[in-house]
C-alpha cells in the first residue's frame, strides 16, 4: 500500500500527501493501469493511491485545519431536495464496485461540502448505478466515507 505522485509522466511513491487546507473541489476516481488504483483531481495535484481507504486517510492526515468545535453532522439529500440526518453513508466495496466521489465546497451553508458518490451496487444479477448527495464539514465528509469504505 502507497500513496503516489505523478512527476514527468511518472509514477513515484510518495511518504505523505502536502499539508492543505481544504479546496473548493476535489474529486476521487479509480485509475487505470500503469498507475495508483486511485486518483485525486482538484488543486492538490497529481496523488494517488492503492486504495481509497489510503487516499482518504492521507487527505485526513494531510489537513491542516483542525476539527471544528460544532457537532459534526451528516445529512442525505433526498430525491425532493429536503435534508435528512444520517449516522452515516451506506457501505461500499471500492474493490468490487468501484465509485466515483465528488466533493465541492457550498458558499451557504457556510463551510460545508456536497459529497456527490456514484456507485454501482450488485443487484440480484445486475449492477445498479445509485447516485447519492451528502452534506457535511469536511473532516466529517472524509471520515464516513473512509467508515463507508471499509465493509
Amino acid at each position: 500500500m502507497s500513496l503516489w505522485l505523478k512527476r514527468k509522466g511518472r509514477w513515484l511513491r510518495a511518504h505523505a500527501l502536502p499539508p492543505y487546507l481544504p479546496p473548493r473541489y476535489l474529486g476521487l476516481a479509480p485509475g487505470s493501469p500503469p498507475g495508483p488504483a486511485w486518483r485525486l483531481s482538484g488543486p492538490l495535484g497529481p496523488y494517488g493511491a492503492d486504495s481509497l481507504a489510503e487516499l482518504l486517510q492521507g487527505l485526513l492526515v494531510a489537513c491542516r485545519r483542525p476539527p471544528g468545535g460544532a457537532p459534526p453532522g451528516l445529512w442525505r439529500i433526498t430525491g425532493s431536495g429536503e435534508l435528512a440526518p444520517v449516522d452515516g453513508i451506506t457501505p461500499f466495496d471500492p474493490e468490487t464496485v468501484p465509485p466515483t466521489l465528488e466533493l465541492v465546497r457550498l458558499r451557504q451553508p457556510r463551510d460545508k461540502w456536497l459529497i456527490s458518490l456514484q456507485v454501482a451496487r450488485p443487484s440480484r444479477s445486475l449492477l445498479a448505478v445509485q447516485h447519492e448527495r451528502y452534506l457535511a464539514s469536511w473532516r466529517t465528509a472524509l471520515e464516513r466515507l473512509l467508515a463507508a469504505c471499509k465493509r
